[in-house]
């Protein structure tokens, strides 16, 4: 609670004037703090113990899984959800792994001074088909070490207890600080009906005005980041929860960053997804980005980002109305947003409509400009090739960008119209807004501008050009344009650099 008795309003208040998340102010914030913490919990995903010196016996580096452990200690939290995905290649050792970071900062359960802090883990699709990816084998490893009695599918409950000490069932349930959480495996359950069973047969400790929380790998179908994303379910839980409007799902797999507010979904119950802290994978279509597991696109100009110098976790604090989420850079000790605040009123003010249409629009600053420069450059085919760099200021603070609508707008006579039009994230758009890039680039390669009209009477004007560069939020809402200068024929007006 003490963290929260200035920090928390801030956060709060901060947001109903920058995240859409919430209209509360900050009178309203205090008064809710008043009330007290109910609640806290740590929540990441998608740890992927897995490659460094397995060989010698050592199962990966738990560096970064121990520091938000640590730090989720340090806030006095009552449990920590880690919502699948921790062994990377499958493997029993690399399970044992995190059960031994956990006690490495928890021993026996336990906090600083006593406190009893609750391992609300699941299983995730590498835990328990991870021995079988094809991936694995570029590391040339012997056949023994993926020796059926190593893995953690040849024995998933003697598994779990060997790494945490604890009894293991397809799906449990847990009750911390009178709040129940259901925890499922859901690759044990491919078909409807255990989900919904189970959820019957607690109906009467689930139902009602209080939340309770379920964890699972996949995001239920169609709620958090869809469609955009993958590593959807096959539907079964969505159908389930869809029953409970006081649910509030946590789910990991598709690696999405936690600077989209698209992340938390609220329909018919609410579900957050919990990003990764191994790596991060960034939407396709963007210049720079590609769909998770698509080839690159040859006729992109910009390499596509890797997002594994930042790895994303939550703070879950649960007041009496709502809930706040801090969203942190294990990485690099920072937040990488204001905290997220999410009404317990189930209502459906957190659907993508209602906030879409209340998110604030970055804009640029007074005098911004766009600059080209000639350049050369590889493209996705890691061809070197002649090209041309657009550049802008980014936004770093104030209403942060999500992206950028960069478009070549032409003037033909007197029609004036898009060329062409791409999106482009920053370069750092998923960290902290300090670990960002200043300045923003799309390229573009020569045969994507207009070409110079060449056969034009000498009284007549030919076909001109600018570039025309546009902030936008993850809804897609755009704020107000700037400009680069007219060209006409942009290879002889810039030289090469």
């Amino acid at each position: 609670m003490e963290r929260y008795s200035r920090r928390g309003f801030l956060g709060m208040a901060a947001f109903a004037a920058v995240g859409g998340f919430s209209v509360r102010t900050a009178a309203q914030a205090a008064g809710l703090a008043k009330g007290g913490v109910k609640l806290r919990f740590g929540a990441i995903s998608d740890v992927h113990i897995s490659a460094g010196g397995i060989q010698s016996g050592h199962c990966g580096d738990t560096t970064i899984l121990e520091r938000a452990l640590a730090y989720f200690r340090d806030q006095n939290v009552d449990g920590v959800v880690i919502a699948g995905d921790m062994a990377d290649w499958g493997l029993v050792e690399q399970l044992e792994a995190v059960g031994v970071a956990w006690r490495k900062v928890f021993p026996g359960n336990k906090a600083k001074g006593g406190k009893h802090v609750e391992k609300l883990f699941v299983y995730g699709n590498h835990d328990t088909a991870g021995h079988r990816y094809s991936y694995v084998k570029r590391y040339k490893l012997p056949e023994s070490m993926f020796a059926k009695e190593r893995t953690i599918a040849a024995d998933k409950a003697g598994a779990w207890k060997k790494a945490f000490g604890e009894d293991w069932k397809p799906i449990m349930r847990k009750e911390v600080n009178g709040y129940t959480f259901i925890l499922c495996h859901e690759l044990e359950y491919p078909v409807k009906g255990p989900y919904a069973d189970f959820l019957e047969r607690n109906r009467s400790a689930l139902e009602g005005a209080k939340p309770f929380f379920y964890v699972q790998h996949y995001h239920p179908r169609g709620t958090t980041s869809a469609p955009m994303t993958w590593g959807q379910d096959s539907g079964a839980s969505t159908e389930a929860l869809s029953k409970f409007p006081n649910a509030i799902a946590f789910s990991g797999h598709s690696h999405v960053p936690l600077v989209d507010d698209r992340v938390i979904w609220q329909g018919s119950f609410t579900s957050v997804g919990t990003a990764s802290l191994r790596y991060l994978i960034p939407l396709g279509g963007r210049e720079n980005t590609a769909p998770f597991g698509a080839e690159d696109p040859a006729y992109q100009q910009m390499p596509r980002l890797e997002l594994t110098d930042c790895q994303h976790g939550e703070l879950v604090t649960v007041y009496g109305d709502c809930l706040t989420i801090e969203r942190r850079d294990f990485a690099n000790g920072l937040p990488v947003g204001a905290d997220w605040v999410v009404p317990l009123a189930f209502d459906g003010s957190l659907s993508f409509a209602a906030r879409a249409a209340k998110a604030p629009v970055p804009q640029f600053g007074a005098g911004a400009l766009v600059t080209v420069a000639a350049t050369t450059g590889a493209n996705r085919k890691k061809e070197t090739v002649p090209q041309f760099t657009v550049s802008f200021p980014n936004l770093l603070s104030g209403v942060r960008a999500f992206d950028f609508d960069v478009a070549v707008e032409g003037v033909d006579v007197d029609v004036q119209r898009i060329w062409m039009t791409k999106r482009v994230f920053s370069r750092g758009f998923y960290r902290a807004p300090q670990k960002d890039v200043p300045v923003v680039t799309c390229v573009f390669a020569p045969e994507e501008l207009p070409p110079p009209y060449r056969r034009i009477p000498k009284n007549q004007s030919g076909l001109k050009y600018r570039f025309s560069v546009r902030p936008c939020n993850c809804w897609g809402m755009k704020g107000k344009p700037i400009y680069s200068k007219w060209f006409t024929d942009i290879q002889k007006e810039l030289k090469p650099r």
